[in-house]
C-alpha cells in the first residue's frame, strides 16, 4: 500500500498563537493528529485531559500542557481558542453542549453522539451560536476522493455500482487503547458500523452527489469475542440507481504491518476505478488504463484535517464535514442497523 500523499496543506498566516486543548486523548485517533499540532508554529497545546490516566500524562510532557484527570475540568479552569473532543460516544453530546456553551470552536471525533438526534440537537446548538465545528470524516481530505470528483467531472459520469471494503484489527484492540468502551453497544452506539463504515457513507455521497434513497444491511456477531458486530455488509441505493456495498468489520489479523485491508471498485459509462497497491487504476471505456499514485492509508489524511481546521480562514475555505453531515451520515447508519433487525429488509430514507 502507498504510503506517500499529497503534500501537507499550509496553514493561513496568522498573528495571534491559537490555544488547542485535547480532551480525553486515549482515544486511539489522538496520535494521528500530534505531528501537525507540534509542527503548526501559532498553535499551542495548553491542556490535556485524561480519564483513563494511560496517554495524557506523556502528552502534557510533549506539548508542556497542563493535564486534568477529566474534560469537565479541563473546560471549567483553563482557557481555550479551539479544541479536539474525543472521548467515549456516550459522553461526546455532552461534551460538544459543553464546547459550544463556552463558545469554543472545536472538531469531533465521529460519530458526535450515540444518535442522529444527540448529533442534530449538537447542529443546531452550533448554528445558533455561529461556532465552527468540524468532524474527521477523513476521505473528504484525501487525494482518493478529489482524483474521482475530478475524472467524474471531467467525463460527465453517471454512476453504476461503488464497492468499499474495510476490514480493521481485531476487537481487542480497544482494549490495548483503554478504549474498553468501544465494546460496550450502550456506550459505543455499536461496532463497526457506526465506527468504520461512516467513512464511506459519506464518501458515496461525496463522489455521486447525490442522496441515499434505502439502505439494506446484514451484520455478523459473535458474542464470544464482542457484544458489537464485528462484520457489517450494507447496500445503499441513490438516487438515480447506483449501487454502493460497504463492508466493514473487525477482522484483520493483529501484529501486521499494514493493520488492515482497503480495496475498493467503482464503475460508470466512462470508466472503471479499482484500488491497486499504488494507489488507484482508472480504466476508460476503450479500455486504456493510468494508473495513479497516492496514498489509501486514511492515517496520513488527519495532517491534512488538523491543518483545515485550524487555519486563519477556516470559516470560509473549510471543505470538510461538519455537524449537519454527520447528522445525515448516522441517520444513513440507523437505518442500516434497523434492516439488520429487519432480516436486512431495505429501508426508504
Amino acid at each position: 500500500m502507498a504510503t506517500a500523499g499529497p503534500d501537507k496543506p499550509s496553514l493561513s498566516i496568522r498573528n495571534e498563537c491559537v490555544n488547542v486543548v485535547l480532551l480525553e486523548v486515549s482515544h486511539w485517533h489522538t496520535p494521528l493528529y500530534l505531528d501537525a499540532l507540534e509542527r503548526l508554529a501559532d498553535v499551542t497545546v495548553t491542556a490535556v485531559s485524561d480519564a483513563t490516566g494511560t496517554r495524557g500524562a506523556a502528552l502534557a510532557e510533549r506539548f508542556g500542557a497542563r493535564l486534568f484527570d477529566d474534560w469537565q475540568t479541563l473546560l471549567q479552569d483553563q482557557p481555550a481558542d479551539f479544541a479536539f473532543a474525543f472521548g467515549p460516544h456516550d459522553e461526546l453530546h455532552a461534551m460538544g453542549k459543553t464546547l459550544i456553551e463556552r463558545r469554543i470552536p472545536f472538531a469531533m471525533e465521529k460519530p458526535c453522539g450515540l444518535t442522529r438526534q444527540e448529533v442534530l440537537e449538537l447542529q443546531r446548538l452550533a448554528d445558533a451560536a455561529d461556532l465552527f465545528v468540524a468532524v474527521p470524516l477523513i476521505w473528504r481530505h484525501s487525494e482518493l476522493l478529489s482524483r474521482l470528483k475530478s475524472a467524474a467531472l471531467h467525463t460527465g459520469v453517471k454512476w453504476r455500482t461503488q464497492s468499499f471494503r474495510f476490514n480493521a484489527g481485531p476487537p481487542d484492540r480497544y482494549l490495548t487503547n483503554s478504549c474498553a468502551w468501544m465494546l460496550d453497544p450502550r456506550r459505543s452506539g455499536g461496532g463497526c458500523t457506526i465506527n468504520l463504515a461512516v467513512h464511506f457513507v459519506d464518501l458515496v455521497e461525496q463522489i455521486c452527489a447525490e442522496r441515499i434513497r434505502s439502505v439494506s444491511a446484514v451484520m455478523y456477531r459473535d458474542p464470544q469475542l464482542a457484544a458489537v458486530e464485528i462484520g457489517s455488509m450494507m447496500t445503499l441505493v441513490t438516487e438515480s440507481g447506483c449501487i454502493c456495498t460497504i463492508e466493514t468489520g473487525y477482522n484483520y489479523p493483529a501484529n501486521t504491518p499494514e493493520q488492515r485491508e482497503y480495496s475498493f471498485s467503482l464503475s460508470s459509462d466512462r470508466f472503471y476505478a479499482r484500488s491497486t497497491a499504488a494507489g488507484m487504476r482508472l480504466i476508460d471505456s476503450n479500455g486504456q488504463a493510468s494508473d495513479l499514485q497516492m496514498s489509501l492509508n486514511s492515517d496520513v489524511y488527519y495532517d491534512h484535517f488538523v491543518t483545515d481546521v485550524l487555519a486563519a480562514d477556516r470559516d470560509t475555505a473549510y471543505g470538510g464535514a461538519r455537524l449537519a453531515t454527520m447528522h445525515t451520515v448516522l441517520s444513513i447508519i440507523e437505518a442500516a442497523y434497523e434492516s439488520d433487525r429487519l432480516g436486512g429488509l431495505p429501508v426508504r430514507l
